[in-house]
């Protein structure tokens, strides 16, 4: 009996976890990509500000219940058009997470597929950022994460550009 207590315990706490987020509030994280620079803001409770060609607009993530092509962190599907209309978007298709691999090769081939979708950057220790704009849909995706290597982040990745990718800190936290 006490054997099925202990699992069902380890099972609530399994799902009581929370996302598993790259950004805390009063961070903010600008990239450099193909498609342009993009910044994105952390406010607490998942609110989340991307500014791109001069505009802000902002958004609250919904936490994953369960993981979603490896990732447990948070997305906006964008539903509608969600936002006044900038040089023609009018909506995100936005994600935040952490993706956890065994090997620096198995990380290579997930960026490899990663650039395919839309431009992409990433640093040294695993931070990634995609972001492309799909204008026939009025949409921008805008994609961060943190690659984690048997649960580590990692020191140098091959293709890596540093400088493409700039992380900022509020002196405190709650000022987003």
């Amino acid at each position: 009996m006490s054997f099925l207590c202990v699992v069902a315990l380890m099972l609530a706490q399994g799902f009581a976890a929370g996302p598993e987020l790259v950004m805390q509030p009063g961070m903010t994280i600008t990239a450099e990509t193909k498609t342009g620079s993009i910044s994105v803001s952390a406010a607490p409770d998942l609110k989340r500000t991307y500014t791109w060609e001069g505009a802000s607009r902002s958004v609250t993530l919904w936490p994953r219940k369960e993981r979603w092509y490896g990732s447990l962190g948070a997305y906006y599907p964008g539903p509608g058009e969600h936002w006044r209309e900038h040089n023609g978007i009018t909506r995100g298709v936005l994600q935040e997470g952490q993706q956890h691999f065994e090997s620096e090769q198995e990380a290579l081939d997930w960026l490899r597929k990663q650039s395919g979708y839309y431009p992409t950057v990433y640093r040294d220790d695993g931070l990634v950022v995609s972001f492309g704009k799909t204008l026939p849909r009025r949409q921008i995706n805008v994609e961060v994460w943190q690659i984690l290597i048997r649960g580590a982040k990692p020191q140098k990745l091959p293709g890596s550009d540093d400088s493409k990718i700039s992380v900022a800190k509020s002196k405190k936290a709650n000022d987003a």
